[in-house]
Parts: C-alpha cells; sequence; structure tokens
C-alpha cells in the first residue's frame, strides 16, 4: 500500500471516531434531559406508593421479631393515618398550586408577546417605526436623550389619558356572561 492511501485511511477512521464520539455525548445528554423531565410528581407518586406497598409486604420489622406477621396494618395507629391523609393532601394542594403558577406564567409570557405584536402592528399602521417615535418625544432635536421625568403632553407617567376613561353606562340589561363576570367580582 501506498503511504498516502494508509494516511488518508487513518485521517477517515479519526472522523468516524469524532463523528461518534459526538452523537454518544449528544445522545447521552438527550437520555439525562429525558430522564429528568420523565419524573413527574404524579410518576413519583406511583414510584413511592409502590416502593411502600412493595415494602409492606415484604415485613422486614415482622422478620426481626418486632411486629407479628398478621396484623400489620392494625398495628398503625389512627394518629398516624391522619397524619399520611393530610401530608398527601398538601402535596396535592402544593402540585396544583406549582401547576397554577406554570399556567400564569405561561399566560403572562403569552399576553406580553401579544402586547408586543400588537404594538408592532400600531405602529406599522401609523407608520412610525421604532425609530420615529424615540425621535418625536421629549428632547427630540436638541441631540439629549429624555430624561427619567419627562412625561409627553395628555399623558399621565407612562399610561395615557385616554385609558383612564370611566367605563360607559349601562344601556340595558347584561349578557349571561357579563352578568356571572360583575357577580364573581363582588
Amino acid at each position: 500500500m501506498r503511504f498516502e492511501r494508509l494516511r488518508d485511511e487513518v485521517v477517515m477512521a479519526e472522523r468516524r471516531v469524532e463523528t461518534r464520539l459526538l452523537r454518544a455525548q449528544t445522545n447521552w445528554r438527550v437520555l439525562g434531559t429525558t430522564w429528568r423531565e420523565a419524573w413527574t410528581p404524579p410518576r413519583l407518586l406511583v414510584v413511592g406508593l409502590a416502593g411502600g406497598l412493595l415494602i409492606a409486604l415484604s415485613r422486614p420489622l415482622g422478620k426481626l421479631g418486632k411486629r407479628g406477621k398478621a396484623g400489620w396494618l392494625r398495628s398503625i395507629p389512627l394518629a398516624r393515618w391522619i397524619q399520611l391523609a393530610t401530608s398527601i393532601s398538601g402535596l396535592v394542594t402544593a402540585l396544583r398550586a406549582r401547576h397554577a403558577a406554570e399556567s400564569a406564567q405561561h399566560a403572562a409570557d403569552d399576553a406580553g408577546q401579544a402586547a408586543e405584536e400588537a404594538a408592532d402592528t400600531v405602529d406599522a399602521a401609523t407608520g412610525a417605526g421604532p425609530s420615529a417615535a424615540a425621535g418625536a418625544g421629549p428632547g427630540a432635536g436638541t441631540g439629549q436623550a429624555p430624561g427619567p421625568d419627562a412625561v409627553e403632553p395628555g399623558t399621565v407617567g407612562s399610561v395615557s389619558n385616554a385609558r383612564r376613561r370611566p367605563d360607559p353606562p349601562w344601556t340595558g340589561e347584561p349578557r349571561a356572561a357579563e352578568a356571572a363576570t360583575e357577580v364573581s367580582e363582588r
């Protein structure tokens, strides 16, 4: 064999090793991520309950002579059952609160994104892009950036006076959804 051909084969083998090494590292990362995401609270509860049942059925305390084989369920006092029920209730409440917080965070993110899209749409419709809006504020043309206390006329802080209008008076019966909302807000 010629030296160049041997060298090319070695280079190709090294590339295959590097490629397979990168693929293995990527697969390990994906496996780790999937493993962590797979352990959701309901799955943890199921595994914990199954493990507890298996330990209870093996009766390790009975084998040590501390408890008899029969009646291990009756030997646990009522206070322990109440404590167990209270703990599970607290766990379920915490899981529901976490789910509600995550849902609220997603809703806030979606609302923020929708507000940005609406602002972009308004800017595009009025023909005033971000650069035009920045140059039209107080201090425009002076070469200075507006200070933190600079407020445009007709606004209070950063909220326009149009947003502070009172709600229009009722002209008739409210729809069912509006009536339900009105009752729930009281």
